[in-house]
């Protein structure tokens, strides 16, 4: 099982998966959600309002991932 953490800094949540860095989350007021930005790619994922449910959509999406 993959561990998964969010550490929220002054204006944005690191990602980090089993103490590596995956990315970081930021709130776009425009779209009105939080977005990820994960390293491996150039280009955000727009999630929910909520903090808590993007937190848990993003881990389970992680846990159920192979890689």
């Amino acid at each position: 099982m993959k561990q998964i953490k969010f550490d929220k800094d002054a204006d944005k949540v690191n990602v980090t998966v089993n103490d590596e860095n995956y990315g970081y989350l930021v709130f776009d007021k425009d779209q009105d959600a939080w977005v990820l930005w994960p390293k491996a790619i150039d280009d955000g994922v727009t999630y929910w309002q909520s903090l808590k449910e993007t937190e848990n959509q993003i881990k389970e999406e992680l846990q159920s991932s192979n890689n």
